[in-house]
């Protein structure tokens, strides 16, 4: 998950970290970052998208283990 978050833009990256980490709610965050309320929101979805959508690619590229005959179930 972190390489997911280090991929996502300044912006996006700020977002999801203030609300995750310092667990700001949207409006503190549209003060500090100087957004609408709308705007952070906005960029928390695209963030989880990205986030999900990086670490979905991961899970797809990942070679499997493979199972030991021990392993396989009986049929």
């Amino acid at each position: 998950m972190s390489y997911a978050v280090l991929r996502l833009c300044q912006e996006m990256r700020d977002v999801f970290l203030l609300n995750h980490i310092k667990a700001l709610d949207y409006a503190l965050i549209a003060r500090h970052l100087g957004l609408s309320v709308a705007d952070v929101q906005a960029r928390f979805a695209e963030a989880l998208f990205e986030i999900s959508r990086t670490i979905d690619l991961i899970e797809r590229v990942r070679p499997q283990p493979k199972l030991s005959k021990a392993e396989y179930p009986d049929v």
